[in-house]
C-alpha cells in the first residue's frame, strides 16, 4: 500500500529549475540509487517504486533518514537470513518501516518535517525498525543456543508486528502498514514473550534456584497489591533469567541488560 499523502505539484512543475522540482527530483534521485545499490543487478526502478518514494517526499522525511531506514531493513534482514538471503524487489516492503519513522518524528514534535530544509536536529532515541535492526546485531554475535533461538523467535515476532503481516508472507509480498505499531507496547510484549520462552528451556535444577529467588525477593504475600506483587515478580523474574542467560531486552533505549533497567 502506498502512502495516502502525495507530493503537491504545483502548475509551474513545467519548469525544470523550480525549487520545489529539484527538491523533489533529488529525494526521488537518492531514494531510487539506494534501492538500486541494495538489489544489485537485474531490478528496474518501476513506476509503483517512483510514486511511493514520492509519496514519502511529501511526508516530509529527508533523503538522508529514509535512506538509512532502508539500510536498517536490509541490515537486519541480512543478519536474520544471511548475507545471501533474496532481497524484496520493490518499495513496498519497506515502506512500514518509513511511515514509522515518520509517524515517530512528529510524536517527538519535530514540526521541520518539510523537504525543503536540512535533516531534523531531534534524532528519535528508537522505533521499531531500530529496535530489529540493532537485535539483528544481537544475534550475530550470539554463541549461546537457548538465546539464538529466543532471538530468532523475537525477530521474526517484532519483523511481523512491524509489517502488520502473518509470519509465511514472503519479502516478494507487497505490504504496507498504515498503522505503525506504539513502540512501549511492542516493547512490553516483546519482553513477556522472551521471558516465556526462556523458562520454557531452565531445567529443574534451574526452576527450583528461580523459585527460592522469587520468595526471597516478593516477601510475604498481602504487602502489597495482587497487581503490584505480580508485577513485580515478572521483574524479578526476568533479571533473575538474564544472570542466567546473560541476554538483553528491549527499552525505549536500546537492548539493555534487565538487571540495569
Amino acid at each position: 500500500m502506498v502512502a495516502q499523502t502525495q507530493p503537491q505539484m504545483r502548475p509551474h512543475v513545467q519548469h525544470p529549475q523550480d525549487p520545489d522540482v529539484l527538491a523533489w527530483r533529488d529525494y526521488v534521485g537518492t531514494v531510487e540509487n539506494c534501492f538500486l545499490e541494495i538489489r544489485g543487478r537485474g531490478v528496474h526502478w518501476s513506476e509503483t517504486d517512483r510514486t511511493r518514494a514520492s509519496a514519502w517526499y511529501a511526508l516530509g522525511l529527508p533523503a538522508g533518514t529514509t535512506v538509512r531506514v532502508l539500510q536498517a531493513r536490509v541490515q537486519a534482514w541480512r543478519f536474520r537470513h544471511g548475507p545471501n538471503a533474496r532481497l524484496p524487489m520493490h518499495l513496498g516492503w519497506y515502506e512500514p518501516a518509513v511511515l514509522e519513522h515518520a509517524k515517530h518524528l512528529r510524536q517527538l514534535g519535530d514540526s521541520r518535517l518539510d523537504p525543503l530544509i536540512a535533516e531534523p536536529e531531534v534524532v528519535p532515541t528508537l522505533t521499531v525498525t531500530l529496535l530489529v535492526a540493532e537485535l539483528a546485531g544481537l544475534m550475530a554475535g550470539n554463541q549461546n543456543q537457548v538465546l539464538g533461538h529466543v532471538y530468532s523467535k523475537t525477530f521474526d515476532w517484532l519483523d511481523r508486528a512491524l509489517h502488520g503481516v502473518a509470519p509465511d508472507v514472503e519479502p516478494e509480498a507487497d505490504l504496507a502498514s498504515a498503522d505503525p505499531p506504539e513502540l512501549q507496547v511492542l516493547i512490553e510484549k516483546c519482553r513477556t514473550r522472551m521471558t516465556k520462552l526462556l523458562l520454557t528451556a531452565l531445567d529443574d535444577g534451574a526452576r527450583g534456584e528461580l523459585a527460592q529467588f522469587l520468595t526471597t525477593g516478593l516477601g510475604p504475600a498481602g504487602a502489597v497489591s495482587h497487581k503490584a506483587r505480580k508485577m513485580r515478580e515478572e521483574r524479578l523474574t526476568e533479571r533473575w533469567l538474564a544472570g542466567h542467560f546473560g541476554h538483553s531486552v528491549p527499552t525505549a533505549a536500546g537492548w539493555r541488560d534487565p538487571r540495569e533497567t
